[in-house]
């Protein structure tokens, strides 16, 4: 069985439910930032569409924003993490780990298919996205779902959004020594545009600090991008 079988088995197990959404009857997805949310057309992430998040600048804590806000409304958020670069978490949308770039692309074509989430993120697509993106495209549009790509080269976009942290848009809490110890907040810059609009707006986002890990993760990638079963597969070699 391949990869994609056996996510089409889990989503069918655990999105019985599952109905494919019609985007012209549904409303945008909000993202649960309301200066966000202000600027966006129609007040949130366009269903039935792709939208090109360009990586960098706080993109993944407000997309993790949005997907809690999905959460709240009572529907369903995935995120396919292509670059094992994503922690998971109880509360966090349900997440895929792919083996590849190629696997990442299918397991987002089939999320987007199956009509059962709201949103749908897409992370590490690398090149192959320039390639398979107007196919992804018509899924999100059979889906409904609203569909970002945490990337850039896709050749289709119903809206781009780029987002940039400028190094005075930290907000740090300072030592008893009066010297910066943690970040507690950041202004993230951003910037959207589509056919015949744009907009740009700058809001603030807490810093929550993560709790450390004490083992390698054979998933997850370390600060330099590796992950520790290929490094442990070279060794072996």
């Amino acid at each position: 069985m391949t990869a994609v079988e056996q996510l089409r088995d889990t989503l069918r197990a655990r999105f019985p439910d599952a109905v494919p959404l019609v985007h012209r009857l549904a409303r945008p997805v909000p993202t649960g930032i309301v200066q966000l949310d202000g600027l966006l057309p129609d007040g949130g992430l366009p269903r039935g569409r792709l939208t090109e998040w360009t990586p960098g600048g706080g993109a993944t804590a407000v997309l993790r924003a949005a997907c809690a806000a999905v959460r709240e409304h009572g529907e369903r958020a995935a995120w396919v993490d292509a670059a094992g670069t994503l922690a998971d978490s109880p509360a966090g949308p349900f997440l895929v780990r792919p083996p590849g770039e190629m696997a990442g692309l299918a397991s987002a074509e089939e999320l987007l298919r199956s009509g059962g989430f709201a949103l749908v993120v897409l992370a590490g697509a690398g090149r192959s996205l320039g390639r398979e993106g107007v196919r992804l495209s018509r899924s999100a549009r059979e889906g409904g779902a609203a569909f970002v790509v945490l990337g850039e080269g896709a050749p289709i976009a119903h809206l781009r959004v780029a987002s940039r942290i400028e190094p005075h848009d930290y907000c740090w809490r300072n030592d008893p020594f009066g010297e910066p110890a943690d970040v507690v907040a950041v202004t993230v810059r951003l910037s959207a545009r589509s056919l015949g609009w744009s907009g740009e707006i700058s809001f603030r986002l807490p810093v929550f600090a993560h709790r450390q890990r004490q083992a390698l993760d054979p998933i997850l990638a370390d600060r330099r991008g590796v992950r520790w079963r290929r490094k442990a597969a070279m060794a072996w070699e």
